[in-house]
């Protein structure tokens, strides 16, 4: 494949739902991983970017950004310049903490026209190869935007999707109070046109009063005709967390 693909993951967010907490709620190990030392292997904790991480490097992405925030540092101690994860991480800072978007915008001046695949590292996202997956069908598609869709019993709390049987996107609601919708999309890639268009709206909507989610700049796409493909696990896993219940849930799945 010719084309350049690389991961951003936002990790600047303060982790507030989960505060007092000892680090980076991305370091927070859930789950063992194995782990070579002195000729034998060993089960030591495995932290919970690091599922995220392994997942895109799946995907035969060689190169990542990850964008930190006040007081994340930790996460750039841990994975250093990626090459014990099987490739190269570099570093973005944001500054002010203004939204999901502004986080994944800052990526736009490095990325250039790079094919762009983009987790949360608080989350768990199962298939294993759920990354790849997704990347053959965004360049089989032809998409410009391809989202990981998820079933969910829990609509208010996700970007929640609005697809047809071929996987055509029509609309995307954010965190909506009811609704008939099952499917919330929980990862993403997307191609330069997008990136261009994120950040030509962030500029435009620059001193909106409101949140700029994301969702907002996915319906921006469908308002101006580009196509954004949804691709179901029907029967995979996405699970966060964001917040005690969350992280207690998670640690009792992936306890050995």
């Amino acid at each position: 494949m010719s084309e350049r693909i690389i991961g951003v993951v936002p990790a600047a967010g303060k982790g507030t739902r989960l505060a007092p907490f000892p680090c980076p709620k991305e370091l927070f190990p859930v789950g063992y991983q194995d782990y070579p030392l002195a000729g034998r292997v060993e089960k030591r904790p495995k932290v919970i970017s690091q599922y995220l991480i392994e997942n895109i490097v799946l995907a035969g992405v060689k190169k990542m950004l990850v964008v930190l925030g006040p007081g994340k540092h930790d996460i750039m101690s841990y994975y250093g310049d990626g090459s014990r994860h099987g490739c190269e991480i570099a570093y973005l800072f944001q500054e002010r903490l203004n939204g999901m978007p502004g986080a994944l915008d800052l990526a736009h001046a490095w990325a250039g026209d790079a094919t762009i695949l983009f987790g949360m590292p608080d989350t768990m996202i199962e298939p294993k190869d759920a990354f790849k997956r997704m990347l053959t069908d965004h360049h089989g598609s032809g998409a410009d935007v391809t989202l990981g869709v998820f079933s969910t019993d829990n609509p208010q709390k996700f970007g929640m999707v609005e697809f047809n049987d071929s996987g055509e996107v029509l609309s995307t609601i954010d965190k909506p109070k009811s609704t008939h919708l099952t499917y919330m999309w929980g990862c993403a890639c997307w191609s330069a046109g997008f990136s261009h268009l994120m950040h030509g709206y962030l500029m435009r909507n620059a001193h909106c009063k409101k949140e700029i989610v994301l969702g907002d700049v996915f319906n921006e796409a469908l308002k101006l005709k580009l196509k954004v493909r949804a691709y179901p696990f029907p029967e995979g896993l996405y699970m966060d967390i964001g917040t005690a219940a969350e992280l207690d849930s998670a640690l009792k799945k992936f306890h050995l």
